[in-house]
């Protein structure tokens, strides 16, 4: 044999033994976005996005303002819209696509101004879980992952990476694809690469019973090389899913993966102290009212986008 031919064989052979060899877990930490553009995507999900802007390239949507505009050029200069979707109760997220890698960004939008009737609204459309199940379900998580699966199942999107985040409600939506992703062998082409949520609702269940305790424990610390969740302290939806939606459903929500708490100012704390002297629920949505701005997504700006 050629002994060029001998070595361009070794050579070849030593490519796909190394990069065969990468695990699931090395390729995600290399492909991994970093937060502010899952922030700047999150923002856009709440834009007026029309039909005629489906195939093109974020740049070229109008009315975008600063700070996010200068995000987009910065950030998503390389992505595209391809889908978009809304549902029953606000619901509303995009796809979108890295013209570059192939990538697909779905991100969630949620309720950007938030108030008790809101919450309420959605706190009471979750079903209880089947079969032991830790995973919180209503009617729009399943609505989303079907709309998330329509697009992964195209024949342009075969083995595309993927990547979630959403704020409020959206956030819930993007841990619930996330999870959904990550077990669905159907779609095991697909690398659920990454996910990241602000002021989400969490999507494990939590009775305080130590079987079902171990169960959304185990689930949590698995989703934390894939799942960060970002929360500014004051956030009257945090606050809810840990004591409102208790008391309608008996069951606190926990969210997957990490969480980090982000401090914008101190004067929530007054509030929430004040919060914990009632139990009366109607006295608690009053009192709730001052905390309404920090569950707003522009709190994060100032983190992710110096």
């Amino acid at each position: 044999m050629n002994f060029r031919v001998v070595i361009f064989i070794v050579i070849v052979l030593t490519f796909f033994s190394t990069t065969s060899g990468c695990s699931q877990q090395e390729q995600r930490e290399l492909e991994k976005l970093p937060d502010g553009v899952l922030l700047a995507a999150s923002e856009l999900s709440y834009e007026a996005f029309l039909s005629k802007d489906v195939g093109k390239s974020l740049k070229e949507h109008k009315g975008i303002v600063d700070p996010l505009l200068t995000q987009i050029h910065k950030s998503l200069s390389d992505y595209r819209l391809v889908s978009m979707t809304s549902g029953n109760i606000g619901f509303s997220a995009i796809a979108l696509k890295n013209n570059k890698n192939n990538s697909l960004l779905f991100a969630f939008s949620g309720i950007k101004k938030i108030n008790l009737q809101d919450i309420y609204q959605r706190l009471v459309g979750f079903e209880s879980p089947e079969n032991g199940s830790p995973v919180a379900v209503d009617d729009q998580a399943l609505q989303a992952y079907d709309w998330v699966k329509s697009i992964l199942n195209k024949k342009e999107n075969n083995h595309a990476s993927v990547y979630v985040t959403g704020h409020s409600f959206g956030g819930y939506l993007a841990q619930y694809v996330g999870y959904q992703l990550n077990h669905d062998k159907q779609l095991k082409n697909h690398l659920f690469v990454q996910g990241v949520t602000f002021n989400s609702l969490g999507v494990l269940l939590d009775d305080g019973s130590k079987k079902l305790q171990a169960k959304t424990q185990k689930i949590q610390k698995s989703y934390k090389p894939l799942f960060t969740n970002y929360i500014v302290k004051g956030d009257p939806l945090d606050y809810a899913s840990k004591t409102f939606f208790k008391q309608i459903t008996g069951y606190s929500l926990q969210q997957l993966g990490n969480v980090k708490y982000i401090t914008v100012d101190e004067n929530y704390k007054s509030s929430l102290e004040a919060l914990e002297k009632t139990t009366d629920l109607w006295t608690k949505a009053r009192l709730l009212k001052p905390l309404y701005p920090y569950h707003d997504l522009v709190e994060f700006e100032s983190t992710f986008w110096k």
